[in-house]
């Protein structure tokens, strides 16, 4: 079913728009609890957005280039945000042999 509108486009730029502001936050503070429940919803709303790529693809005539840029935003916070946790999770390791 195509996209009728580019109300779901708007809307998943949008949102990963925050997911990105969210990420750099987690990241800043070295939350670990919340790097990992914003790795589940990156990986949610990519896969939202490529669904809703692939109604714009199948004929919908809307502009896939927000979705693109969506995406390809998504894709750095997760790997960004993968890095971080592992580098947190050193951390920790280290700190809990030392004692």
């Amino acid at each position: 079913m195509p996209i009728q509108n580019g109300h779901e486009i708007e809307q998943l730029s949008i949102l990963s728009q925050q997911l990105e502001v969210a990420s750099q936050e987690a990241r800043n503070h070295a939350d670990i609890e919340e790097i990992q429940s914003l790795q589940k919803q990156l990986q949610d709303v990519q896969e939202q957005i490529q669904d809703a790529r692939g109604k714009a693809i199948n004929g919908s005539g809307t502009s896939t280039e927000p979705l693109f840029q969506a995406q390809q935003r998504v894709e750095e916070c997760q790997h960004e945000l993968k890095r971080a946790f592992i580098n947190l999770k050193a951390q920790q390791d280290n700190t809990f042999q030392q004692e």
